[in-house]
């Protein structure tokens, strides 16, 4: 379904003014100190780590790498749980897949789990590795065109465990949170993959110690040890989300989106509570790229038990 331009630019707008008016709440509370009522700042649902997690990524905060995609300012604002307080100095790890949904480290999975489709995965956007093509969206991007047609769903469920097939790093990365508990991101806007609506994976992590990356480049350095106070997973608005993969380089990937009614993660494991709001960087040019703010609460000195899901809708506790 086509939108009008003014529409579209007064939801942007409105989710604009939304977002800043939350930040600013949030803002607010921490400097009146206020206490950790759970009406204020409630401790946030744990969510699966998936099997696409890898240990040992770069310190960093463009994980782009010339991915195609819309682009996209992810801050992640973390508070302690205890105090209601900004918890500054977190290491909070993120990862997720390019617009045709490929994870680094994981470029040669096939459909069978749950990557790539295909038995050597998707085209390649200009090269043969998957590193090449131009970065961000096409000049005419805009989330307003025409529908595209759907395939029907092609399953549901918690994917096996894998094991990374190369050494690739595009979108995956590590940041402190600031002083105001703040980490950002420079990435591109997520793609989907069989059986998952479109998301970020992340850890907030606690008491580990930053170490120069082995085999690495001089100077390049990552997060060792410590703990893990939370997993969670970032969600973005649905009718957003549906419009923009209808458009390149998202449309390239052309098996049937796991809207976030379908995806039994978001269902389960309380998905609703993590859905980012989304702002334009310029109201008037879409194709700019969007923030997106997420405010999580977290007990640093906590280390919760995995979370798994098994199937569509059947939660399984961890094991081990």
């Amino acid at each position: 379904m086509s939108v009008s331009h003014e529409c579209s630019r007064r939801s942007f707008l409105v989710r604009a003014t939304a977002s800043a008016a939350l930040w600013e709440f949030w803002r607010a509370a921490w400097a009146l100190k206020l206490p950790g009522a759970s009406s204020v700042c409630p401790l946030v649902a744990e969510q699966e780590v998936g099997p696409y997690y890898v240990a040992n990524e770069l310190v960093r905060t463009n994980i782009r790498e010339g991915r195609p995609g819309l682009p996209l300012t992810l801050r992640l604002a973390v508070m302690d749980v205890r105090t209601c307080k900004p918890l500054p100095q977190a290491a909070i790890d993120v990862w997720h897949c390019d617009a045709v949904g490929v994870y680094a480290g994981f470029t040669k999975v096939d459909s069978t789990g749950m990557g790539p489709d295909g038995p050597s995965g998707p085209p390649a956007f200009g090269e043969e590795n998957g590193t090449g093509g131009p970065p961000g969206p096409p000049p005419e991007f805009d989330p307003r065109h025409p529908d595209r047609p759907e395939g029907p769903p092609e399953g549901m469920g918690m994917p096996p465990a894998m094991k990374p097939t190369d050494q690739m790093t595009f979108l995956r990365g590590i940041q402190f949170t600031d002083g105001q508990g703040v980490a950002v991101f420079e990435t591109v806007f997520p793609g989907f993959y069989m059986g998952r609506t479109n998301h970020i994976h992340f850890k907030v992590r606690e008491g580990g110690r930053v170490v120069a990356r082995q085999d690495a480049s001089q100077g390049e350095r990552t997060y060792m040890e410590g703990h893990t106070a939370h997993t969670g997973q970032v969600f973005f608005p649905e009718e957003f989300t549906a419009e923009l993969m209808r458009h390149e380089p998202y449309s390239q990937h052309r098996i049937h989106r796991t809207t976030q009614a379908e995806d039994g993660i978001f269902q389960n494991q309380h998905g609703a509570t993590s859905v980012a709001k989304l702002r334009p960087m310029d109201a008037d040019r879409p194709e700019a790229g969007y923030i997106a703010d997420l405010i999580v609460a977290v007990d640093p000195t906590a280390t919760p038990g995995a979370v798994q899901m098994r199937g569509p809708g059947r939660l399984t506790p961890p094991r081990g």
